[in-house]
């Protein structure tokens, strides 16, 4: 492997100029996450300031701060010893990064342009073949866990994307039958003691009770959810995510140790929505009875609770609905997914998401296929079969 195998892994950014103070250096190390950076006159790098020399310089000052902003970088600087080319081996890199005088050399490319800063510890994780880790997202499905960094994926095939949908609308279905067939037996009981017929109480429905019986279908939606194996399907691929991202090995026991929570997860999305639908239909009831004053307040404030609160919110549905502990059987293949996907991380490191590809690697595509297509059936096929039928039986 050569240095440009780990691209990826090269922090970039300008370097600092030989005027820059040495607070300002304080500031890009920290933003930067680096333990040195170099120092430029005229896009030539000069030098190089580490995180120990500066260390050092704020401990001999009087006044840290006020020397901090009055000194420039061309004063605490090193001489710039070695940089590495992009062509070079990792082995000839190691041998210069073991010789800084920090865990990080500038790197250049032909013509001495700058590149970015590469760490001992990168250097380390593509010699012992431990790539960059890319992002990785995931979806749970019917036949296990998906999981995909955008450019490569493991598990799970799109005809299990597909059926994915295919059960978010069968879970639908059931969750509507059931509203309907209540309000059915409600409807029934109130014509048999003589209450008005179902069209006159139909017509004098509040918007509230709609809203009532939205939230209780909803509920059942949710309910049918967290009793469905895509529940602990959904946590194993949590589960996975995280121990991929901390770097931990991919046995049952680790991964059964991680949270079942993710913060990138959509249900922090459908929280999001909730909590807007909600917000527009108070706004909406207040409106007609406050000023306009008094409803611009109340937008505010709505506003800063969904900001605030929608994560919050996301997180619990994740915890107590969209998820549950997972069986021995489902953590055992979401292992096995994850550890599929790191083997072809690491055999393709430089595989990145990419056209057409980066849209569908994330299966979201393929599970609103499944979704319309069983909706699309369930309206036009009965009709389409007693058709197909009649025809055939003349």
């Amino acid at each position: 492997m050569r240095v440009r195998d780990l691209q990826a892994a090269i922090r970039g950014g300008r370097p600092l100029d030989a005027g820059d103070s040495v607070a300002k250096a304080v500031r890009l190390l920290r933003a930067r996450g680096l333990p040195a950076l170099p120092v430029a006159v005229s896009n030539r790098l000069i030098g190089l300031v580490t995180a120990t020399d500066l260390l050092a310089f704020a401990a001999r000052a009087p006044d840290p701060v006020a020397t901090a902003r009055d000194t420039r970088v061309v004063a605490v600087m090193r001489p710039l010893e070695a940089v590495v080319g992009l062509d070079q081996s990792l082995l000839e890199a190691a041998q210069v990064v073991q010789q800084a005088p920090a865990e990080a050399v500038p790197v250049v490319e032909f013509g001495g342009r700058y590149v970015g800063m590469l760490s001992a510890r990168e250097v380390l994780a593509g010699l012992s073949g431990e790539p960059l880790m890319p992002q990785v997202a995931g979806l749970a499905t019917p036949f296990g866990v998906y999981l995909t960094t955008g450019g490569l994926r493991a598990g799970a095939g799109d005809l299990s994307l597909f059926a994915t949908g295919a059960t978010l609308m069968i879970l639908n279905l059931v969750a509507g039958g059931v509203v309907y067939g209540l309000s059915w037996l409600a409807t029934r009981a109130s014509e048999a003691a003589g209450l008005p017929s179902s069209a006159e109480a139909a017509a004098d429905v509040p918007v509230e009770a709609v809203m009532v019986l939205f939230a209780f279908y909803i509920g059942i939606f949710l309910l049918l959810l967290r009793l469905s194996p895509l529940a602990g399907v959904h946590a194993g691929e949590h589960m996975v995510v995280h121990a991929i991202e901390e770097g931990e090995d991919l046995t049952p026991e680790n991964v059964r140790a991680m949270p079942r929570v993710h913060p990138r997860c959509g249900t922090n999305l459908m929280a999001l929505m909730v909590l807007i639908v909600v917000a527009q239909r108070f706004l909406s009831s207040l409106a007609v009875a406050a000023s306009e004053a008094a409803t611009m307040l109340a937008l505010f404030i709505l506003v800063m609770i969904v900001l605030v609160t929608w994560r919050r919110l996301g997180a619990g549905l994740q915890r107590w609905v969209t998820t549950r502990p997972p069986s021995d059987r489902q953590m055992a293949a979401a292992t096995t997914v994850g550890e599929a996907l790191l083997g072809k991380i690491r055999a393709n490191p430089n595989v990145r998401a990419v056209g057409f590809r980066r849209i569908w690697y994330t299966g979201l595509i393929q599970v609103m296929a499944g979704f319309l297509a069983l909706a699309l059936l369930v309206e036009h096929g009965g009709p389409l079969l007693a058709a197909v039928w009649t025809r055939l039986t003349g």
